[in-house]
């Protein structure tokens, strides 16, 4: 007797990632199950959190890999031994730049140098192609962008804000703009310009903020429901600030960053143990985290972590922080590093993620959640799979041949 689809889901959705996938080929009442998004909503819940990189080289930029990361290891450094999966999209040689500017369930966004913009699943090769706004397509400055999730509405949103220099006009930079997609309605919608700037670290020299230069920003991070950049306030210009949009009212709110009495060289946003945060780095190569305990309150940002001099002096520039283990050592990313550190013992280890270290050239590394849910559930857009460098007509209709285990 066949046991029932529910029950066979509980079990499949708690083996691991690369036991699901192969467990489509089995057969096809299995592969009819694990397609379900009931599956997909069953497994999510489960799913642990992995690393996933792209470390780029001069010829291929969309190359990423899956690694585990184990809190009941005690070493921590070995993460990067435990390669679970790599993907190759395909969208190389054609496009020359890939960037991932947000993960959320397992779903990525991707952007490159043309400013198109994609929706892709690793895991089950599925992936949209956003439509190419032409505001975007003529801005001659590149676009940030964000990516996030308003659990309530179930809808996938990604946002997309651009500078606009006025070239007649003495102040150069004037305004941004942003657009807003939601996956399922096939069209981007304007939100009409901001009073404030994101990123003008692309544009050094037409402006000036006390305390720091301006290399930092970065696309949207997640925290919250929301969506946050750092900006420069035209009406403020002592100061950045963090600009919260509400993904579900698509509002704006702007919140003063932690004050510093020393000149700040790098400010990166980012999260910290699901915490909004900043990550600071100084002149004397001194990195201070500052997290918002109080979620939304500028006065809630606490200097949560100090990293000294000479811990950090061969990883200056921006430091982004990914994960804090149960035993409190922390991972962290820079522009050409994966390390290490234990605030109590302060020890410090570089790591030759995938023993490609020379390849970590701003690469990129997010705490990542495995995931099986389906684009093809957006009726608005069309999803296309890609297949694996060099995969053969007959291996592209087997799932087990989509994805390279290693």
């Amino acid at each position: 007797m066949d046991l029932p689809e529910e029950l066979v889901a509980d079990i499949l959705s708690r083996i691991p990632i690369k036991a699901i996938a192969r467990s489509k080929c089995v057969c096809k009442r299995w592969h009819q199950i694990l397609s379900e998004p009931y599956f997909a909503s069953l497994h999510i819940s489960r799913s642990p959190e992995g690393l996933l990189t792209c470390p780029y080289d001069m010829k291929k930029f969309d190359i990423f890999k899956l690694t585990e990361l184990d809190e009941k290891s005690e070493l921590h450094h070995d993460i990067y031994h435990d390669l679970l999966m790599s993907f190759d999209t395909g969208f190389s040689p054609e496009h020359c730049y890939l960037a991932l500017c947000g993960s959320v369930n397992g779903l990525i966004c991707l952007w490159e140098h043309k400013n198109e913009a994609y929706v892709c699943n690793l895991i089950t090769r599925d992936y949209i192609r956003l439509p190419v706004h032409k505001h975007v397509r003529n801005s001659t400055m590149n676009p940030k962008y964000g990516f996030g999730f308003v659990k309530t509405n179930n809808e996938y949103k990604v946002v997309c804000f651009y500078n606009e220099y006025d070239f007649s006009s003495t102040e150069g930079l004037d305004k941004s703009r942003c657009w807003v997609y939601t996956l399922g309605t096939g069209v981007w919608r304007s939100l009409g310009h901001v009073p404030f700037l994101v990123d003008p670290d692309n544009h050094e020299g037409l402006f000036v903020c006390v305390n720091r230069n301006w290399h930092g920003s970065d696309d949207g991070i997640f925290v919250s429901g929301n969506l946050h950049w750092l900006v420069y306030d035209k009406k403020d210009t002592s100061h950045e600030k963090v600009c919260t949009l509400d993904l579900k009212k698509e509002v704006f709110q702007l919140t003063a960053c932690p004050q510093v009495d020393e000149k700040v060289d790098f400010r990166r946003l980012g999260k910290l143990r699901e915490l909004l945060c900043v990550c600071d780095t100084t002149q004397r190569s001194e990195v201070a985290i500052w997290v918002m305990k109080d979620y939304g309150m500028k006065d809630s940002w606490t200097k949560d972590i100090v990293i000294h001099g000479e811990h950090i002096n061969p990883l200056s520039g921006r430091i982004h922080p990914l994960k804090v283990f149960e035993d409190g050592t922390m991972l962290l990313s820079s522009k050409f590093h994966l390390f290490t550190y234990h605030p109590g013992n302060k020890s410090f280890k570089v790591l030759d993620i995938f023993g490609e270290r020379a390849h970590f050239n701003q690469a990129v590394a997010v705490v990542f959640v495995p995931s099986f849910i389906s684009l093809k559930s957006f009726v608005k857009e069309k999803a296309f799979q890609y297949s694996c460098l060099g995969e053969s007509s007959a291996s592209h209709h087997t799932l087990c041949a989509l994805i390279n285990f290693d």
